[in-house]
């Protein structure tokens, strides 16, 4: 293997480790909100889809991501990607620090995008559109859905949840939360190793050793900010019942795999969010924090264009070193 492809095997194992503390943590977190489901059972569930899901529903994401927005075959296409990762992590780590938790995927799309340019690549600019237009109507789709099955638990079917299977109900929706992120945040991590490993990208295959190795990496990450991201995250743009959570998960999971199928890559965290608004606002618009909700939103806008500059300037620096 070459040193660009240790490089970015090396970059992948950091990107699950913070695919983990960020991306995890948060989705652990709104599982055990309402008290139901235990941080462990949710540590677990998400680990245990991580692996299997790329297996089990496709990886159409991962390969958008490794050969649909820019070609990143070759020694330089790995290099390319290797400055995407880094910027990628670089913009989420600073935004971090200033206690703006943001999006990875949006952070890395950005990445890929400006480090095709840096690198003279073969930018798609149809696709890079499509994907941004999707990522974009994710979240916001995500809020009626929200909406419609926080109404749905008021009718009959809700009545019927609430009396017979609320417990059940919440496990559903903490696992189909997890499915959502497995089909389509997860598979970041999956492209990312088959470029390093120079392996098939059209479509990425999936192997189980490297899903158990993303799985292992990306639960310590959850374990390694679990207890700071409950403090951080703490109500989040609302405040969560149950009712509220069920709505949330399932209406934001309805929305990733739908695009999970498309193959367009989004943020489930983002469409969790939207989801949560959604549920909220169902309840009554005033229990919503619209500060927090704006302060959420502001923090997405600069992300993709911060990780598309450093993309675009790393990838030349080492197009110019080399």
């Amino acid at each position: 293997m070459t040193v660009g492809g240790v490089l970015l095997l090396a970059s992948a194992s950091g990107f699950a480790l913070v695919s983990g503390a960020n991306d995890g943590a948060t989705l652990a977190v709104m599982g055990t909100r309402t008290r139901r489901i235990t941080p462990t059972v949710a540590v677990v569930v998400l680990m245990g889809l991580v692996a299997l899901g790329p297996l089990v529903v496709g990886t159409a994401v991962a390969t958008t991501l490794a050969r649909r927005l820019v070609s990143f075959e070759g020694s330089q296409g790995r290099m390319a990607l290797l400055a995407a990762v880094v910027a990628a992590l670089v913009v989420v780590f600073a935004l971090n620090k200033r206690g703006t938790p943001t999006s990875l995927t949006l952070s890395l799309t950005g990445g890929i995008v400006g480090a095709g340019l840096g690198a003279g690549l073969s930018v798609q600019w149809p696709a890079i559109a499509g994907v941004l237009l999707v990522g974009l109507a994710a979240p916001l789709l995500s809020v009626p859905a929200g909406w419609l099955v926080y109404r749905a638990m008021g009718g009959p079917l809700g009545r019927f949840i609430a009396t017979h299977c609320i417990n059940a109900a919440q496990y559903v929706g903490y696992v189909l939360l997890g499915l959502a992120y497995s089909a389509n945040d997860a598979q970041k991590m999956v492209a990312i190793i088959a470029i390093g490993t120079a392996a098939q990208l059209d479509p990425v295959a999936a192997t189980v050793p490297g899903q158990l190795s993303i799985a292992a990496l990306f639960g310590a990450g959850v374990l390694l900010t679990l207890r700071t991201m409950a403090s951080r995250v703490g109500e989040g743009v609302m405040y969560i019942r149950t009712p509220h959570f069920i709505a949330t998960s399932i209406g934001s999971s309805c929305v990733v795999l739908a695009t999970s199928l498309l193959g367009v890559p989004v943020s489930t965290t983002q469409a969790a969010t939207g989801a949560a608004v959604g549920s909220g606002v169902a309840t009554t618009p005033f229990g919503v924090r619209w500060k927090e909700v704006s302060r959420i939103g502001v923090a997405w806008a600069v992300t993709m264009p911060l990780s598309l500059g450093l993309g675009a300037a790393l990838a030349a620096l080492g197009t110019w070193a080399r």
